[in-house]
């Protein structure tokens, strides 16, 4: 199988310096807004599809790393002006056709390393025609115009896409469906369809008929001699290929559709595509329509090299955790170390908070919809400042194990303090106990007695003379829950949650909170 093994990256866009390692198969990369994903896309596309090949050299400015050009300005020199680099190293099968193309010593700017099939980007002021721009540079001006942008392969030989060493598709769903999308998308596909021989007699045949169908109008003559006729240089097939299902073009159905289909026929083993970018397939999707295309993904992503940009947690999590890279300051870092059994759990679990919790600076997890009205609230009356404010996330596990949770958090130095019930086990309370000994970025919280075994109970026992005045019970009810009581009003609470937390947070009262509550927030914002 031909497929992107690295990535290396060096002054574009948003990374000053960047490495990633992909999986054969499948490859979630998930961050922040900003955070990188797209400019990652973006890099693979710029060295494979040769993106920016033709374009107006001020597209640099857009491209050299923002760090890099205030290095430069702050020291104007030629030694200090921004360039581009960004190699591509590729798994290869040698008995491919141009293998050997693309194999050899040259590795970037790391040199004499074991050899490897790859292509190398490089965008640098070409100081051989740049004569007289010295007092330029050093006045702090960038000559884009004096750039040199060269594609070579590992070999040191020029890449030309007439030689590309694997197929490669990417899927853009970001923008609603515009001419050069579709004629990018439809390109691409007719060449990876169709061999060298198909494609070329289907262009000559194309362009013979054109002429004939012209022909068979009979416009009048202009007149001495002059006529009108068809410059077959303008009309070339690949610009007017469209795709059709039944009678109706892939770009006049809806965008959701667009997506669905352009993601099933990428997948098509027939189709021949060795690599497939996709960026927020996601969007425009209705639930459905997404658990149908992640369900077709996951039964073809053996036969291909899929690379998904996201921010949706049921794609990262369906598509299995273990082959999420996730895009951090501190570079990339890939989740292949989460338990097996764990990563299984989550890809059956659609409504889980997972990405939230990846994403987050810190997190409190809590059990469920009481404690995540309460929470905020509590955290304010006790710090003065929103939970916003400090960066902490609340993420309610919704009937989800928060140790499944927890396994994830310990493979990425999250700090994550969970406040749970100890269901009056005491076992719970001594595991809790100990897991805080041996770990020091996750914490568990509960009530240090199993006479305070639930959330409700607690609240109940250190505000029970308001509690009592506020919450209206029926004379004579007994409240009853899971066939105990506990008294009318911990009974209606128990049996209420909900609503019983509305009606807290919205009485403009000043609760007591419950001792290992406060100690879960002055932990967690230290």
């Amino acid at each position: 199988m031909n497929y992107i093994k690295s990535l290396h990256i060096e002054g574009f866009k948003k990374f000053t310096s960047l490495n990633v390692e992909f999986n054969e198969h499948m490859n979630i990369l998930v961050g922040e807004n900003e955070a990188g994903k797209s400019t990652i896309l973006d890099a693979i596309k710029t060295v494979l599809n040769q993106q920016y090949r033709t374009a107006d050299k001020s597209v640099l400015r857009d491209l050299f790393n923002i760090q890099k050009v205030a290095e430069f300005e702050a020291a104007p020199s030629v030694k200090t002006l921004p360039r581009i680099l960004i190699e591509v190293e590729l798994t290869l099968d040698p008995k491919t056709k141009n293998a050997d193309y693309f194999y050899g010593e040259v590795y970037g700017a790391l040199k004499k390393q074991d050899e490897k099939f790859g292509i190398r980007f490089e965008c640098k002021y070409d100081e051989q025609l740049s004569a007289g721009m010295e007092q330029s540079i050093l006045d702090g001006k960038i000559p884009y115009e004096y750039y040199d942008l060269s594609w070579k392969t590992f070999a040191g030989n020029p890449y030309q896409m007439i030689r590309r060493p694997l197929q490669f598709l990417a899927i853009d769903t970001t923008s609603s469906a515009v001419a050069p999308s579709f004629n990018y998308y439809n390109r691409t596909l007719f060449t990876s369809k169709y061999n060298e021989q198909t494609r070329a007699k289907a262009k000559n045949d194309f362009r013979t008929k054109l002429i004939e169908a012209f022909d068979a109008t009979d416009l009048p003559e202009l007149g001495g001699d002059r006529r009108f006729g068809i410059d077959t240089k303008k009309v070339v097939l690949e610009t007017v290929l469209s795709v059709y299902e039944g009678e109706v073009a892939l770009e006049n159905r809806g965008s959701g559709m667009e997506s669905l289909i352009k993601t099933e026929i990428a997948l098509e083993k027939s189709n021949g595509l060795d690599v497939i970018l996709m960026e927020e397939p996601e969007n425009h999707l209705s639930f459905t329509t997404l658990r149908k295309m992640l369900e077709g993904i996951s039964e073809k992503q053996k036969d291909s090299q899929i690379i998904v940009a996201t921010h949706n947690s049921m794609i990262a999590s369906r598509l299995n955790l273990n082959n999420v890279l996730w895009i951090t300051e501190a570079g990339v870092k890939s989740l292949s170390g989460v338990d097996e059994k764990v990563a299984n759990f989550f890809v059956r679990a659609d409504d889980n908070g997972f990405l939230q919790l990846l994403l987050s600076k810190k997190v409190f997890l809590v059990e469920g919809a009481t404690e995540f009205l309460l929470l905020p609230h509590f955290y304010q009356q006790i710090t003065g400042k929103s939970i916003e404010e400090d960066g902490i996330s609340v993420i309610s596990c919704n009937g989800i194990s928060y140790k499944k949770y927890l396994e994830i958090a310990e493979k990425t130095d999250k700090k994550i303090a969970v406040i749970t019930d100890n269901d009056k086990e005491q076992e719970k309370i001594n595991f809790a106990k100990k897991y805080n000994e041996e770990n020091t970025l996750q914490h568990i919280y509960m009530a240090d007695s199993t006479d305070d075994w639930t959330w409700e109970i607690c609240m109940y026992n250190v505000n029970q003379a308001v509690l009592d005045k506020m919450i209206k019970v029926q004379a004579g009810a007994e409240y009853k829950y899971h066939g105990e009581s506990y008294g009318a009003v911990p009974g209606k609470m128990l049996n209420n949650k909900v609503d019983v937390a509305y009606q807290m947070l919205t009485s403009g009262t000043v609760f007591e909170i419950p001792q290992y509550v406060k100690d879960a927030i002055e932990w967690l914002r230290k």
